[in-house]
């Protein structure tokens, strides 16, 4: 069996950004949980953020149910360097305050 993983290049780690929006969908899977984040603008542009694993986030008090969708939320990111809207997650606050990093 061989283990693969992609690097981490396609995020500006130079440029933390912040956004608002409300959750979509939460893609709780392996090898990364996935957060998709609705931003209102003009464009109305879906940010799909990547998380850690299942394993890195639990430890890091998330569970299944953290974030659903219709959450509105605050979201600290690194952007991806192509411009397309979305990255990888830092921070998400959500509306009751909690932090999840």
């Amino acid at each position: 069996m061989a283990w693969a993983h992609h690097s981490f290049a396609m995020f500006d780690r130079t440029k933390p950004t912040t956004i608002q929006g409300t959750v979509r969908k939460v893609e709780w899977t392996n090898p990364h949980v996935f957060v998709f984040v609705d931003v209102p603008d003009k464009s109305g542009k879906t940010y799909a953020l990547e998380c850690g694993s299942i394993n890195m986030l639990a430890r890091g008090g998330w569970k299944v149910n953290s974030v659903k969708a219709g959450d509105k939320v605050t979201v600290g990111l690194y952007p991806l360097r192509n411009g397309q809207p979305g990255g990888l997650l830092d921070t998400l606050t959500l509306p009751n305050g909690v932090k999840l990093k």
